[in-house]
């Protein structure tokens, strides 16, 4: 099984967005604040990690188009009360050296440069 990407996160919204990487015990060893028109880039390092993409107050999650493109399966949680997409490895047949890199674009669909 693959069980690591990196993730490239692209914020297309007018607002920053902050992202976390939640650890399998509920802590982040991660805290990042993407502003809009910017990308940055992650690493989930097993399936028992997450990334936590935070919206904007006062935006509705479940109203923002994201658009995810990955070479690994992925499971993409929305949660209208938390205003968040959460993001996780699930388990795959690939290779675990398969490299593997995930793009996703928070806000207006438009094409990877």
């Amino acid at each position: 099984m693959s069980d690591q990407t990196e993730v490239y996160i692209k914020n297309l919204l007018k607002e920053g967005i902050r992202v976390a990487r939640k650890l399998p015990d509920g802590s982040s060893d991660m805290d990042s604040f993407i502003v809009s028109g910017n990308e940055e880039k992650f690493f989930l390092p097993g399936p028992e990690v997450s990334l936590v993409i935070l919206a904007p107050e006062g935006i509705d999650s479940n109203r923002v188009s994201i658009n995810l493109k990955s070479d690994v399966d992925l499971l993409m949680l929305y949660s209208r009360t938390n205003s968040n997409w959460s993001i996780q490895i699930v388990p795959n047949d690939l290779a675990p050296e398969t490299p593997m890199i995930t793009y996703i674009t928070i806000g207006e669909n438009e094409p990877w440069d």
